[in-house]
């Protein structure tokens, strides 16, 4: 159902107002815009005051569709928690809905735009438009008319604010592809933004590091075109495509491989950000296999991502984290242990010559733990509490702090 939804002036006076090029007339805005405005409802908000003077105007038009709709003045935050109560009971979920926000008194034109952008969320609610009529701007010459403004493209505002937010705070970007994904086949920039910000996204969901960060070094130089192809709002989009570029500009490299040292910075810079941001399964997946790389480097071999050799890696880490243990397979009732003997070539390297090596050997256990309970989802005998996997996750998060400052 499509709703208007305006507010009654207590001070009437006939004035032309200006649509389309096409003149109406009325005592009120709501009496012209029911001349040319479509609507299956008009929910006219009236005190008492504005009911004494000018009601009487809207109701002599004997049209059922406009309803008067009491509210008190708004004079303080409860009365506005009220006008706030009543427009939101009064809509329900799916409407469309127009606001006119022309003889609005105090702070109410101010909450309509409130209004708007909590229904487009709390009740799936599609805004129409956002009207005024400008008495101010009509010309003191004869037949003069005042314009009537459409005033919706500055709900979109907190459209892209919203979704600007979630994408730093989360890295999903899906809402603010959609918000630039162009409307008109021109907008070649604004589309290959659209579909940068998606593929940051869903790298960043997938823990897909490298993809991250080649996307990431795409997004400044993208957003920047498409901020030339909006007119009106390229500034609000400037600043907020600023905001974009310091929170993930910190991320791009355009050819991870070629420099290991950087690709690892960058990688923990990652990880760190999924452990802010709450994002535990990505962090502590993506921290182990930093951990295999930031070994390898630090052994001064190539990063090779081929089974075998980075096996042969792995092994010399997970080797640590057994010393001591006994070498059974589950039901296997052998007692001998895993020595400094059975770790590879690699392993004892680490274990002889390196100050960490206890450091890795703990936090590789923890790995294996917190990550267990991750990948299988509490199907589990005994599954860690939230509690004990948050606070596993911390330490580390902590210890591979400690590791990397001490990598430099």
């Amino acid at each position: 159902m499509h709703k208007v939804i305006t507010f009654l002036g207590t001070y009437p006076k006939l004035t032309k107002y200006s649509w389309q090029d096409q003149v109406y007339e009325g005592n009120v805005f709501a009496e012209a815009l029911q001349q040319f405005w479509e609507y299956d409802s008009m929910l006219v908000l009236t005190t008492e005051g504005a009911k004494e003077t000018t009601w009487k105007i809207l109701a002599d038009l004997n049209d059922p569709k406009i309803q008067c709709v009491p509210i008190s003045d708004g004079k303080s935050t409860e009365e506005m928690w009220n006008i706030f109560d009543t427009v939101i009971d009064n809509v329900a979920e799916g409407d469309t809905v127009t606001f006119d926000i022309t003889h609005g008194f105090r702070s109410l034109p101010f909450l309509a735009f409130l209004f708007a952008a909590y229904l487009k969320i709390a009740r799936k609610v599609t805004i129409k438009a956002i009207l005024y009529g400008a008495l101010e701007m009509q010309s003191k010459t004869a037949n003069a008319s005042a314009p009537v403004l459409d005033m919706t493209e500055f709900v979109t505002m907190f459209d892209w604010i919203t979704a600007t937010d979630q994408f730093i705070q989360t890295g999903d970007a899906y809402r603010l592809a959609g918000l630039l994904e162009p409307r008109h086949r021109n907008r070649k920039a604004s589309h290959k933004a659209a579909q940068t910000l998606k593929n940051i996204s869903q790298a960043a969901f997938l823990c897909q590091p490298f993809v991250f960060m080649e996307e990431a070094y795409k997004l400044p130089s993208q957003l920047q075109d498409a901020q030339n192809e909006f007119s009106t709002t390229s500034k609000p989009f400037q600043v907020l495509s600023a905001q974009i570029e310091t929170a993930f500009g910190v991320f791009a490299n355009p050819s991870p491989m070629e420099n290991p040292l950087s690709m690892l910075s960058i990688e923990y810079r990652l990880i760190d950000w999924y452990f802010e941001h709450n994002q535990l399964m990505q962090a502590v997946t993506l921290g182990r296999e930093w951990l295999i790389d930031a070994v390898t480097w630090k052994l001064g071999k190539p990063l090779d991502y081929k089974r075998i050799q980075r096996g042969t890696m792995e092994r010399a880490i997970s080797g640590l984290s057994q010393l001591g243990r006994p070498q059974t397979e589950e039901g296997d009732s052998s007692t001998e242990k895993f020595t400094v003997h059975d770790l590879n070539e690699f392993g004892r390297i680490i274990y002889n010559t390196w100050q960490e090596a206890d450091k890795i050997r703990r936090l590789w256990s923890e790995f294996i733990e917190v990550r267990n309970n991750l990948d299988h989802a509490s199907h589990q005998a005994s599954p860690l509490p939230l509690d004990q996997l948050n606070k596993k996750s911390q330490q580390i998060r902590n210890m591979l702090a400690q590791l990397a400052q001490y990598w430099g």
